[in-house]
């Protein structure tokens, strides 16, 4: 069906099913983890968010490693890095062991998620089927953080935070034997690795898609990583409900994700979508963190958020692939795109919970969001522009 190896395809969707799994994780297990190892609130960010710190300052380089020496051999040692960190944070004993494991988790998710758009396009033959599966791709990180978030409550009530941490490295060791098996091996080599980053670098409809990646997911990765800390200390939900309810959310991004890629296959431009969800961005933001709105209108609009941005990640990721100079460029363009993604999901939540801190509470986080929002519509239209011509 449109020259797409499907095997290949949902084998790679797996590998990026855990990498989201090892972020929704975390949300759910915050509050057991304040209380067990004595965590403040700035600290609990930082451990959603160090995770990013790899990517952050090295995304680029690990899709320079992809292109030079094969997405898959380096996708392949991203989840067993998964397998081991996860394994290690689950023997944490204080802030510093946890916030360790979560760094070498963030080497094996860069590994994996940068090599993972690679290996997603070979699996397709044709540019119809590319965005087809570059949408399904986009979707890992929801998909996998929503099961995470719904499997947490009754694994934690069992076993414990650490079970969950285990639950999913074993997940991770499955993910390995699945691409080994099943994933394609793409060429690599021949471009030199300075010439890569240079010739990557060079290309300015790259940095739009890579800067719109960091100012889009500094929102959605915040109202993930404290939506269930909101419900539960500022209204006194039940830990299962607040995780039920921001998995929902996570969750409902995933259509949203699969309409961007149906759409940009039908020819809609991918600047206009970006648009469009930048405009639907602000006045969600706003409807979220207002205090005049009842609850069940601010979660509507939580959720509307979710859905309807979902396009984003679909042109980003689509884009990766028409805009890299070569093939031989996917991984590191895609490299340079993830590493914007980990600084703005790193800066995102800690700017937030900053914001909420010493300014009176979520409703001063608005303007933060506000202005990630404005900058993703700047990009947008950048996108739109450069496309254009």
């Amino acid at each position: 069906m449109g020259g797409i190896r499907w095997s290949a395809a949902w084998a790679v969707f797996a590998g990026g099913l855990v990498c989201g799994a090892y972020i929704g994780k975390v949300p759910p297990a915050l509050t057991l983890q304040r209380e067990e190892l004595g965590l403040t609130l700035v600290q609990s960010g930082f451990i959603a968010t160090t995770f990013n710190a790899v990517g952050m300052l090295a995304g680029m380089l690990f899709g320079i490693l992809c292109d030079r020496f094969g997405h898959k051999r380096l996708g392949l040692a991203g989840l067993a890095v998964l397998c081991l960190a996860g394994l290690f944070g689950a023997s944490a004993w204080d802030f510093t062991s946890l916030l360790a494991s979560r760094f070498v988790e963030g080497v094996g998710f860069m590994l994996f998620a940068v090599a993972g758009s690679a290996l997603m396009a070979a699996s397709a033959e044709e540019a119809r089927g590319r965005s087809r599966v570059m949408g399904l791709w986009s979707a890992y990180m929801p998909s996998g953080g929503s099961a995470a978030l719904l499997l947490a409550p009754p694994v934690i009530a069992a076993w414990g935070w650490r079970g969950l941490w285990i639950l999913l490295a074993a997940a991770a060791a499955a993910a390995f034997a699945f691409v080994a098996r099943c994933a394609p091996t793409t060429r690599f080599g021949g471009v030199g690795s300075f010439k890569l980053a240079l010739e990557s670098l060079a290309r300015p409809a790259s940095v739009a898609l890579a800067l719109l990646f960091a100012f889009y997911v500094a929102q959605w990765t915040s109202v993930m990583i404290w939506l269930p800390t909101f419900l539960i200390d500022e209204r006194g939900a039940a830990p299962a409900l607040a995780s039920l309810l921001t998995a929902l959310m996570v969750l409902v991004n995933a259509p949203g994700n699969l309409a961007g890629g149906w759409l940009l296959s039908r020819g809609v431009r991918r600047g206009r979508l970006i648009l469009a969800a930048s405009a639907v961005m602000i006045v969600t933001d706003v409807a979220m963190l207002s205090d005049v709105l009842p609850d069940a209108l601010r979660y509507a609009a939580c959720l509307l958020f979710s859905l309807c941005v979902g396009v984003i990640p679909a042109c980003i990721f689509s884009g990766v692939v028409v805009h890299a100079k070569t093939p031989q460029h996917i991984g590191t363009t895609n490299g340079m795109v993830m590493q914007t993604a980990q600084a703005g999901q790193f800066v995102g939540p800690v700017a937030l919970a900053w914001l909420a801190t010493h300014f009176g509470g979520w409703g001063a986080s608005l303007w933060g969001m506000l202005a990630f929002a404005a900058c993703a519509a700047a990009c947008g239209f950048a996108v739109l522009r450069l496309e254009a011509r």
